[in-house]
């Protein structure tokens, strides 16, 4: 089967309620399987300013759909859900976008994969890095919250609830937060906090979701536009789970392979 990511977002209605109409849906195609959904992430609007925040996610589907019959369908249901088009860009009860299938390149009429946009758009990225950690680009390129201004996320309003769950008063997940950095020092990386890429690959063993970038949108940026420490964040509600692994990690005091080391030590 193929891996696809797709996104999902709406500012129109009870925007979670159509997120998790949307996911339903997504659920009942042949030969295709919702393996994981992130987070509900409201964003500001992007390119079209003046209308209602977004609520944004990314699920991530098995299928052994191609890539441009799966994006009739994901056109067939959000006509289903009552999607007029409209202003380009504008207000929308559902919007659901084919972000990759695997790492397939694909330019034509009908399609364009990797999604246009997708790097530079906050609101996709987050989703994204919660659900796929480890996601890179067909080309091999990281996907970095840093590169991406466009539609600032500036919530996270928790799980996407089941059908027929109450959605009118949410209880909004708490931020994120550091629990481990790796400090540049002018144009020289001081190492990766002990092993920070194998921390983050503690939380990850242990199913905790993680970003890898500077969650915060006042992040100190160099004068190249990359951050100035690359900051292992999880939300909130998992702060004491994984700063507890991670101190345990540190107590076995583990041997990390010189190349996580500082040349100057």
């Amino acid at each position: 089967m193929t891996t696809a990511h797709i996104g999902l977002g709406s500012n129109s209605g009870d925007r979670i309620a159509h997120l998790s109409q949307a996911i339903e849906a997504l659920a009942e195609l042949p030969e295709t399987h919702v393996d994981r959904a992130s987070h509900m992430y409201e964003s500001e609007p992007a390119y079209v300013t003046d209308q209602p925040l977004f609520a944004n996610a990314v699920a991530v589907l098995e299928t052994d759909i191609s890539a441009e019959a799966l994006l009739d369908h994901l056109l067939a249901i959000e006509e289903e859900m009552g999607r007029v088009r409209g202003v380009d860009k504008g207000p929308r009860i559902i919007d659901l976008d084919l972000l990759l299938y695997d790492d397939e390149e694909i330019v034509s009429e009908k399609l364009t994969l990797p999604h246009p946009g997708l790097a530079e758009r906050d609101f996709v990225v987050t989703p994204l890095l919660e659900v796929s950690p480890r996601l890179h680009m067909p080309d091999g390129s990281r996907i970095s919250r840093a590169a991406a201004a466009m539609g600032p996320v500036v919530r996270d309003l928790g799980p996407i609830p089941d059908p027929g769950e109450d959605t009118n008063e949410p209880v909004f997940a708490d931020a994120w937060v550091a629990v481990a950095e790796s400090v540049r020092n002018q144009d020289v990386f001081a190492g990766w906090d002990s092993g920070l890429i194998f921390k983050r690959e503690a939380l990850e063993e242990a199913g905790i979701p993680h970003s890898f970038d500077p969650y915060e949108p006042t992040a100190s940026m160099d004068p190249f536009g990359l951050p100035t420490s690359f900051k292992l964040l999880v939300p909130q509600r998992f702060a004491e789970q994984a700063t507890e692994l991670l101190v345990a990690l540190d107590a076995a005091a583990p041997v990390f392979p010189e190349a996580f080391v500082d040349e100057e030590e």
